[in-house]
């Protein structure tokens, strides 16, 4: 037998091992792109998740307005700025968190669905916000003078009222504050929007800090 003949076996075995281990490798290199592809991700999708801020809920069960008012209760005057604040510490960590992307801290006034109705209050009937709305929110007056004539006059008014406390402790002068009112459409942890129900709920009364970032104005062509 020749030598050409001997060798034969031999070289083709080489050849399909050698392409064998090519395939191999360019697998390995493969999953290992797409490997790093999703490690990748993953790593940005938690960047992302650990710096986003958090919404800060301060439930009726814990600070308990009284029925009809935004006279702040005591236990939330403290955590608000009192020795502890601890509302006040976890407002400046999420600041803290956010790099510099928090512009505004929005407090937001949820409410039950049960209706205001016209209260008698400081001699007033039904609600007096248009008129003096302006006056408490430039300190000028003080929120006990407001009577709200609806559950949405009711969350702003006590929106209004955190709001209030927290620019006297304010720490980061460059964060601006917004009171806003939700009154009783929605749920608790985004859960949507409430349908109809007049029954007393202590869970939907709360008060929501959300921290934003401001975008330029655009008017659409």
């Amino acid at each position: 037998m020749s030598r050409k003949a001997r060798n034969t076996p031999l070289i083709e075995t080489f050849s399909i091992w050698a392409s064998f281990t090519d395939l191999m490798a360019n697998a390995f290199m493969v999953i290992t792109l797409l490997l790093l592809i999703v490690i990748g991700e993953a790593s940005r999708q938690f960047s992302l998740d650990n710096h986003k801020p958090k919404i800060i809920e301060l439930p009726s069960e814990i600070y308990q307005f009284n029925s009809g008012k935004a006279d702040l209760p005591q236990n939330l005057k403290d955590d608000l700025r009192g020795k502890n604040g601890k509302i006040l510490k976890d407002i400046q960590q999420q600041i803290e968190n956010s790099h510099g992307k928090v512009d505004v801290i929005e407090v937001i006034g949820h409410t039950d669905g049960q209706e205001v109705g016209l209260l008698s209050c400081n001699n007033t009937n039904g609600s007096n916000l248009d008129k003096n709305l302006e006056e408490v929110a430039k300190n000028n007056q003080d929120v006990s003078i407001l009577c709200p004539g609806s559950n949405a006059d009711l969350g702003l008014m006590r929106a209004l009222a955190v709001v209030k406390e927290l620019q006297k402790v304010q720490l980061q002068k460059k964060v601006s504050f917004r009171a806003y009112s939700a009154a009783q459409l929605l749920l608790p942890r985004n859960q949507g929007f409430a349908s109809l129900d007049r029954k007393p709920d202590v869970k939907r009364r709360r008060i929501e800090i959300r921290f934003a970032q401001l975008g330029q104005y655009t008017t659409p062509n």
